[in-house]
């Protein structure tokens, strides 16, 4: 019968029967009533809903368990011994749930244990499985003892036959727990004994971990022995070329690098790409053809590890393919993409669970090897890259070591910021504390290695030493990455934490060096005060009157005294100085310009030649020069302007030759700045030096007119208008030419120099004019040439 005959029969034997469709929606009403007449899941009696719980548990509801079991404690008529029953739900909930997402976070493992202490507290029952829960969270944390125990009570509660949990336990406890080799020995053995023939696999790994452990003791006969008794046990099974690969990795490991290369080979030739012996043999052979012993061949150990690559990725022996490529490159000098082989290592590392080729200790000191082999070589920004790559391997619990990784990269990171701001800094004046970098590049280089410094000291606080060290590390970094106020807050900071510390007095030091760079002079005033107030006969502390004396010179004339008054207790009355110290010679020269800046130009000419004769060869010789000489310009300018209130003749005749011998002493003092400048030429002055030899040439023209030497006075002012055409010095020049024409009888002369003034004036720059300590405009100068043409000077 068909199906279209079946429902017309169907049609016909209803028709008519009302109670058939009156029933079925009296099914549905009932249903709909029972849903809404059925309490929520969290506002069931207390069994039913914790039996309700658990089953959202079984049955892998994972998220909704956690909700659920969230909405139950916060109930009001939740008790405790219910509350211990909800916990024990919720900890195999957040387990699954965390496992199933791959979400195996600290922060979880601690939700999850707290939950497991909660419903132990009251005495939960728990099986064997939670245990080994208890043991996941646990490693999630890095607590590896505690997680060892929990999967020891597991397998004691339970049946003891999982095997791969025990594996696991056991693994665990020669990786992190470092038990003594004899001890790592025995548990090996028991373990093998426990194995049989049962798993031949865990078999397997038992012999590789004892022969890890003979490399390591250093006694690879045994392991060669060892590998012997047990071979028959895996002949004809799938792991036979793993137990060759083993003999070939004992040979290479003895030494006996051309056999291990030949039976390496052997195996290789007999196995798919795809076989993990594969991937084993191809390590191996680019391990062998890069060993010591014979000639290095890393192109060839090269083309090994990418063919390993090729065909294998996510296994150990792909990440120790990567770690061999990237030591392969380093040694052909392509550091780049050695760094790059190295990185993807240590990115990899993390995803591939139980990897005995390639431990996180060896490739970190392979890293930091690589690292010091290229600061050696002068290659600072690879050897900083290898020590970054390094400090990614650390783990936050071995501080000995990550203080280590971290002081050689700090150190490095430190090494390679000066090295970029090294030809700038050699034309910076010599300065004892850090000078901000000018290049961008070398100032975030700095600022990264202030923040390793910091990072070291924050993790090693045990060693206060080096903790100490590190913190005052980073604040000289931040100080010369142009960040005075972070290196400000630190130098403070390890003035309050550190009060007995030697280093105390410079910090404070410091302190007023960067307020003054800032140019907070007033800041600056009161930290060098304190600076010398507290620590008078310390070094750093008597350092601190020599900024105290500059920033008070800054600060202007009315501060005059202060600046003397400072730099004498130096001279006068220090307890720490000598004149050898470079401390009194700064001091010396600083006193000179200071009494010059005040006027005193007697006392001016006597500290600064004792200055010179005291330190001929100081680098401030010839600003010290040039102030000299001024100051007898300027002296015999005086003198000369006092002749006229003379009253003797013979008083007068005496300031006129003492007013001669001044100008003399001054055009012989800018004629020896004049030669030493041009010596060196324009490129090599620094700072002022550049003003210095302009005035000079102006000035040593000047004495020559004092001294009435008109002829000579014309051939400087020439010579500096020619060198200094396109500045407004030039037109200062013309001036004197002009009168040196006049005082000669020389009129025509004079308006000829007059007209050429005039011209000059027209073609000098705007941006000379603009750049001109001289307040005179374009404007200004034109007006006074027209002004002295219509006068009757000529």
């Amino acid at each position: 019968m068909s199906a279209k005959a079946d429902w017309q029969d169907l049609q016909h034997r209803m028709a008519g029967k009302w109670q058939v469709p009156l029933m079925a929606a009296s099914v549905v009403m009932l249903g709909y009533a029972l849903v809404r007449l059925t309490p929520p899941a969290s506002e069931l009696p207390w069994n039913d809903a914790i039996r309700h719980l658990a089953s959202r548990v079984e049955r892998g509801d994972h998220r909704l368990a956690v909700d659920l079991g969230e909405k139950l404690l916060r109930r009001e008529d939740v008790n405790p011994r219910v509350q211990a029953q909800i916990h024990l739900q919720l900890a195999r909930a957040r387990f699954d749930w965390a496992t199933d997402l791959g979400l195996k976070r600290a922060d979880t493992g601690a939700q999850i244990i707290d939950d497991y202490e909660q419903a132990a507290a009251m005495d939960v029952p728990l099986v064997p499985y939670d245990d080994e829960r208890m043991g996941h969270a646990l490693e999630w944390q890095g607590k590896i003892a505690q997680a060892v125990g929990h999967y020891d009570d597991a397998l004691a509660v339970g049946d003891g036959k999982d095997l791969d949990l025990r594996r696991h336990a056991l693994s665990l406890t020669l990786k992190h727990l470092s038990p003594p080799p004899e001890q790592m020995r025995e548990l090996l053995d028991a373990f093998l004994v426990e194995m049989g023939d049962r798993r031949l696999d865990l078999r397997l790994w038992a012999i590789e971990r004892r022969i890890d452990l003979h490399d390591i003791t250093n006694t690879l006969d045994e392991a060669t022995t060892l590998l012997t008794r047990n071979a028959e046990v895996f002949d004809g099974t799938p792991l036979q070329k793993q137990v060759e690969f083993l003999e070939a990795w004992l040979l290479y490991r003895m030494g006996h690098y051309a056999e291990a290369e030949a039976h390496a080979r052997s195996i290789r030739n007999s196995v798919g790409h795809t076989d993990p012996v594969y991937a084993m043999t191809g390590w191996l052979l680019g391990r062998v053809v890069m060993s010591d012993d014979g000639p290095e061949r890393p192109i060839e150990a090269l083309s090994f590890f990418e063919d390993v690559l090729k065909y294998h990725t996510g296994t150990p022996y792909a990440v120790a393919c990567r770690v061999g490529s990237g030591e392969a490159l380093a040694m052909l000098e392509r550091y780049d993409e050695s760094l790059e082989a190295f990185r993807v290592a240590v990115e990899e590392m993390p995803l591939v669970s139980d990897n005995h080729v390639v431990s996180r200790d060896v490739l970190r000191t392979t890293l930091s090897v690589l690292a010091d082999a290229q600061r050696m070589q002068n290659q600072l920004g690879a050897a900083v890259e290898f020590a970054r790559l390094a400090r990614q391997l650390v783990e936050p619990r071995e501080v000995e070591q990550a203080a280590l990784v971290l002081e050689q990269l700090a150190g490095l990171e430190e090494g390679f910021a000066h090295g970029l701001d090294h030809d700038e800094a050699r034309s910076r004046p010599v300065v004892d504390h850090p000078v901000p970098a000018r290049s961008e590049a070398a100032r975030t280089a700095f600022a990264q290695a202030a923040e390793s410094y910091m990072s070291l000291a924050h993790l090693d606080v045990i060693n206060e030493r080096r903790s100490a060290s590190a913190i005052w590390r980073a604040a000289e970094m931040l100080a010369t990455a142009g960040l005075p106020e972070r290196a400000i807050g630190l130098y403070r900071a390890f003035i309050v934490e550190r009060p007995d510390h030697s280093l105390v007095p410079r910090a404070m030091l410091r302190v007023g060096q960067l307020l003054q760079m800032s140019g907070d002079l007033a800041g600056a005033v009161e930290a060098y005060q304190v600076c010398y107030r507290r620590f008078p006969r310390s070094l750093d502390g008597s350092r601190a009157l020599i900024p105290l004396a500059r920033s008070y010179m800054a600060m202007g004339p009315d501060s005059a005294s202060l600046v003397e008054r400072t730099l004498r207790i130096v001279l006068d009355d220090s307890d720490v100085f000598t004149p050898q110290a470079p401390e009194f010679a700064e001091a010396l020269f600083l006193l000179g310009e200071a009494v010059y800046r005040r006027g005193d130009y007697e006392q001016a000419i006597a500290t600064l030649e004792e200055a010179l004769g005291r330190y001929p060869d100081d680098p401030r010789r010839w600003q010290a020069t040039f102030l000299l000489a001024d100051a007898y310009r300027q002296s015999g300018l005086a003198l000369k302007g006092e002749i006229v209130q003379a009253k003797f003749a013979e008083e007068i005749v005496q300031m006129r030759h003492e007013s001669q011998r001044r100008f003399d002493e001054a055009q012989g003092l800018y004629h020896r700045i004049i030669a030493e400048y041009e010596d060196r030429g324009p490129h090599d002055l620094q700072g002022r030096e550049g003003i210095y030899l302009k005035h000079a040439y102006l000035y040593e023209a000047d004495c020559f007119f004092e001294n009435q030497n008109y002829r000579r006075a014309l051939e400087l002012y020439e010579q500096a208008a020619s060198l200094y055409k396109d500045s407004a010095s030039a037109l200062a020049a013309y001036v004197q030419m002009i009168n040196s024409h006049v005082f000669l009888g020389q009129p025509q002369e004079a308006r000829v120099a007059l007209a050429r003034a005039r011209v000059l004036v027209d073609a000098i720059p705007d941006a000379a004019f603009a750049a001109s300590i001289s307040p005179e405009t374009r404007a200004d100068w034109k007006r006074y040439f027209d002004w002295l043409g219509k006068s009757d000077l000529f």
